[in-house]
């Protein structure tokens, strides 16, 4: 085996086992095309134009099971890709609004997992379910990944570099904070005032990954 074929082993196993830590938490995960030789790989080797599910069905077969997970990452070293939604949500903002909001957590004592991805985005895990604020909501540069949607989680990569954990989620016992005291410590990192009428409670639209 050359020292390539053995790094990518190396790299496929810790793949494979934050898909596993993490669907033994119930948070679905599905795979993703990864990068290699310069370029995307999706299914069975073919080349792809980006990072995405690797299935067109992908995000309805995200897996929480064990079985499954040790099927799909058996070969090859897909990204892991964390299906929004359900179990968990994430909201997503540049890393200069990220690194404010990570101070402001501190001084409020909430641990929230925090993910940092080589494009300069960073997402907040939370309780799945709930709409941006509409103050929220009409920023460009505030995204919340829910229902249909996904994230790249670490240590997946890319060509800038590779997803990692600013605050990884056993920090917090793997317990997703209410996502309306997030979105309220976001405000106040932004600067923005605060409404009074409540945030709605269906789910909120949706990108379609992570983006830069």
């Amino acid at each position: 085996m050359s020292w390539w074929d053995s790094y990518r082993a190396v790299y496929r196993a810790e793949l494979k086992a934050s898909a596993f830590e993490l669907a033994d938490h119930s948070w679905p995960v599905l795979p993703g095309s990864y990068w290699q030789a310069e370029r995307w790989i999706g299914a069975e080797g073919a080349a792809v134009a980006g990072l995405a599910p690797i299935e067109s069905d992908g995000l309805v077969r995200a897996t929480h099971d064990p079985a499954e997970v040790d099927i799909r990452w058996a070969e090859r070293p897909y990204s892991v890709l964390l299906a929004t939604g359900a179990v968990v949500d994430a909201i997503e903002v540049s890393a200069l609004v990220g690194r404010r909001m990570c101070a402001v957590l501190r001084e409020l004592g909430l641990v929230v997992p925090v993910a940092a991805t080589p494009t300069g985005r960073w997402w907040f895990a939370v309780r799945a379910g709930e709409a941006l604020r509409p103050e929220l909501a009409s920023r460009a540069d505030v995204v919340l990944h829910g229902r249909g949607s996904w994230v790249a989680a670490p240590p997946s990569e890319g060509p800038q570099g590779v997803v990692h954990w600013r605050v990884p989620p056993p920090a917090c016992g793997w317990q997703l904070p209410n996502p309306c005291d997030l979105q309220v410590a976001l405000l106040d990192v932004l600067g923005q005032r605060i409404t009074l009428a409540p945030a709605d409670t269906g789910i909120g639209s949706v990108g379609t990954g992570v983006r830069s």
